[in-house]
């Protein structure tokens, strides 16, 4: 059997549409299944050069993507271009030529005017022939040529590029790189490659000291709700490294900046700060985002509502994690891992959970003891626990469970067996005697209503009185018997069957909710000449079981890890 096919690697970074083999009318989903097939193959802590590349190039398109930037591919083949036509007439409104950005590596072109040496040719004794710019590098000192180009007047979009590099090198202090990446987009507006090369900046260098200026003055130049897409990986930083009341009051000046707002691009990047911020901010605004998000439903991208439900469930965890964490220190574990999934990069958050996943299991009868069943109160751990366990294990392996239905009814059996002949099980047998004589005396109550129609000539109004009364004291019966069960079902499930469920999935892989739904179909199992039945109250006693649910994912993202 072949290996996994070796991307092509020399694709990246101009060409990320092909590199993910993606067609022309490809979505997120489409992007982030190719991306974790990727990932899945080319491991961070086994391949950490390769999977930066990945992870970039995933990054770039899912940004595209969610703000409806242009490919990133198309981007680079007309966009991404300077006028590489030097001359004192070349302007704001001279169109780009056609070859890559190199300040070192020019073509044959003519250069500014004022940045070339005169030489005597030997044929033409009055001509002079203008030098490159890489080639004026290897003969003048770099202070001059900055200096020359800091004194040009009609700068094109390569000059303040070439300025920009200039400055890194001389480590000028009063203009830096995207000082001068700044500098241009002013003077040609929002000018593709300047602003692609000043977005790549803000992702690449998002947080110190001049962060916060740098963004105040992007804000007003770059007016429009492209912003946004240029400076939210800034913004994720300054949210993790700052208190929140400064990021919020950074983020308002710069807002107040723009104009022409179109509130789908504010929707997609509250959207996406949220995740994190919600951890950091005060009540108020958490509630206005939300309030805001509800009131634009309509404008939100189709690709929103999975993830806008997860943050929902983050807001109603939020509100109840003071009571959550009041108990156990296995609580103070989950509630890490969930802070850093949300907080963190993908690569340690990842880490951080399946961390997590590993002591869980060491905890194993202090993680039972936490959660009691049914916790209805604390619901919404068991869904965020479900969406990020689901996210990182496709990360981690593709393949979920064994799908064969065979399979899954056979082992069920076994657990079902396992249940009713071991442990406690064995009392669970006093059910079945009672639903015995439940059922004799439901059938003589039906005998007796029998008995009692055959006078209803004689007393009409009596005999109805007498069936009714029957019948309420039938009902009656049925309800405290099966409030009695229920309670005894589940004391016996605390007691002994959850930890018979823990031992089948020392061995077996199936999710726990495809498990309760197999047992609950099967009902009942024969042993010998007896059938017991009420395996339907133990499938639902798993369903609502937190605890089971959290050591059963920890095994399977472990065993997945193995």
């Amino acid at each position: 059997m072949s290996g996994p096919v070796e991307p092509q690697w020399d694709l990246l970074p101009d060409f990320p549409e092909e590199f993910f083999e993606l067609s022309e009318e490809y979505d997120l989903r489409d992007l982030k299944r190719k991306y974790n097939s990727y990932i899945r193959q080319f491991k961070p802590e086994k391949f950490p050069e390769k999977f930066q590349k990945i992870r970039a190039a995933f990054e770039c398109l899912n940004d595209a993507l969610r703000y409806q930037e242009p490919p990133r591919s198309q981007t680079v083949k007309t966009d991404l271009q300077f006028d590489w036509d030097f001359n004192d007439a070349t302007g704001p409104d001279h169109p780009p030529g056609n070859l890559p950005i190199d300040p070192l590596q020019q073509p044959d072109a003519h250069p500014p005017g004022h940045l070339h040496q005169s030489h005597a040719s030997e044929d033409l004794s009055a001509q002079s022939v203008p030098l490159h710019l890489h080639e004026q590098v290897n003969s003048e000192s770099l202070p001059k040529l900055y200096e020359d180009l800091q004194a040009k007047e009609l700068k094109t979009p390569y000059d303040f590029y070439a300025l920009a590099v200039f400055s890194d090198i001389l480590e000028d202090r009063e203009h830096s790189f995207p000082d001068w990446l700044l500098a241009g987009l002013k003077v040609h507006h929002e000018e593709s490659a300047l602003f692609e090369l000043l977005r790549q900046y803000f992702a690449t260098e998002p947080s110190h000291e001049k962060t916060v200026p740098l963004l105040e003055t992007a804000s007003q130049i770059i007016r429009s709700d492209r912003f946004y897409y240029l400076t939210e990986r800034a913004w994720d930083e300054q949210l993790k490294s700052t208190p929140f009341g400064s990021f919020r009051q950074n983020l308002l000046s710069c807002e107040s900046n723009l104009l022409d707002h179109e509130v789908d691009h504010i929707l997609v990047f509250y959207l996406h700060i949220l995740k994190t911020a919600i951890w950091k901010a005060d009540e108020d605004w958490i509630n206005a985002t939300f309030s805001f998000m509800e009131e634009n439903y309509d404008r939100l991208p189709y690709w929103v509502e999975e993830e806008l439900e997860f943050l929902y469930q983050l807001k109603e965890y939020r509100e109840q994690r003071v009571k959550f964490l009041n108990g156990n220190p296995v609580r103070t574990t989950i509630d890490q891992a969930i802070v850093d999934y949300c907080t963190k990069s993908e690569q340690d958050a990842d880490r951080s959970f399946l961390e997590c996943q590993h002591e869980l299991v060491l905890l194993e009868e202090d993680l039972l003891r936490e959660f009691e069943v049914p916790a209805i109160e604390f619901e919404s751990i068991q869904i965020l626990w479900e969406k990020i366990a689901f996210d990182i294990y496709d990360r981690i392996d593709p393949v979920i469970f064994d799908d064969d239905e065979t399979t899954l009814e056979k082992q069920t059996r076994k657990l079902a067996y396992r249940i009713v002949t071991e442990g406690v099980g064995r009392r669970y047998r006093i059910i079945h005697h009672f639903n015995v004589i439940l059922g004799l005396g439901m059938f003589g109550s039906l005998g007796l209503m029998v008995y009692f129609l055959l006078f209803i000539l004689e007393s009409f109004w009596m005999t109805i009185a007498k069936i009714f009364g029957l019948l309420f004291a039938n009902f009656v019966i049925l309800l405290i018997y099966g409030m009695i069960e229920d309670r005894f079902v589940l004391s016996l499930y605390r007691k002994g069957w959850r930890f018979e469920i823990m031992r089948f999935y020392q061995t077996n892989w199936f999710p726990l909710l495809e498990l309760s739904d197999a047992l609950e179909e099967l009902k009942s199992i024969k042993i010998g000449e007896e059938e017991f039945d009420g395996l339907d109250k133990i499938a639902n006693c798993m369903r609502k079981d937190i605890g089971l649910y959290i050591y059963v994912t920890a095994q399977r993202l472990l065993a997945a890890c193995q």
